[in-house]
């Protein structure tokens, strides 16, 4: 197969089906048979097996090879590593609308993961507007006042939408300072360990 693939028309739809990323997280990375599948995903074989057909059908998925067991073929597929997915191809009228259909599903899940959160430290949430010199400031927390110490304390939870005006250099160098911090601590992933969402943003005008 060619190390990079681009997408037609059906493929596009699938690859950019959010509910289908952990079956091409899979394939992608691996060959695996149906029942490898349905464990990973938690499904029933027959899931398995009609996902997998659909993905052949499309002709993103192959038969890479068969083993003997117990008298009966087990199938493993796999798929290419790479795809291209033009936005042309996805039946989206505008640039914003391609980005958005990809984006807001996980930002409602982050969002979803942030309120568990929250509810573990309290039952009571709200926002609280506060100016300063500087701007005005939508910030959570309870009813004794902004969640501070969550946000800045030890808790491994972090949510903030803010800005700042610096030259080009400066956001340059804010760029590579925050990609150097996340790769130093994807270096230090451990297999088994609590899973994390990290998002990162950076990006010339204001959100107010």
């Amino acid at each position: 197969m060619d190390d990079v693939r681009t997408a037609n028309a059906e493929q596009a739809a699938l690859l950019l089906d959010v509910k289908l990323r952990p079956l091409l997280d899979l394939l992608m990375r691996a060959e695996c048979s149906a029942s490898e599948a349905a464990a990973y995903l938690n499904v029933s074989l027959q899931r398995a097996h009609y996902l997998l057909g659909k993905l052949v059908r499309a002709q993103m998925a192959v038969v890479e090879r068969q083993d003997a067991r117990a008298g009966r073929a087990i199938k493993r597929y796999s798929m290419p590593g790479r795809w291209f997915i033009p936005y042309e191809v996805t039946g989206a009228e505008t640039l914003e609308a391609f980005a958005s259909a990809q984006l807001m599903p996980r930002i409602e899940t982050l969002i979803n993961h942030s309120a568990r959160v929250l509810r573990e430290h309290s039952p009571h949430w709200g926002f609280w507007l506060e100016s300063s010199a500087e701007n005005v400031s939508l910030l959570i927390g309870d009813e004794h006042g902004p969640a501070h110490e969550l946000v800045l304390g030890d808790e491994p939870f972090f949510l903030n939408i803010g800005h700042i005006h610096l030259s080009r250099e400066k956001a340059s160098e804010l760029k590579r300072r925050l990609w150097a911090v996340l790769e130093g601590f994807e270096a230090e992933d451990t297999p088994g360990a609590p899973e994390y969402t990290t998002a990162l943003m950076l990006v010339r005008g204001a959100v107010n």
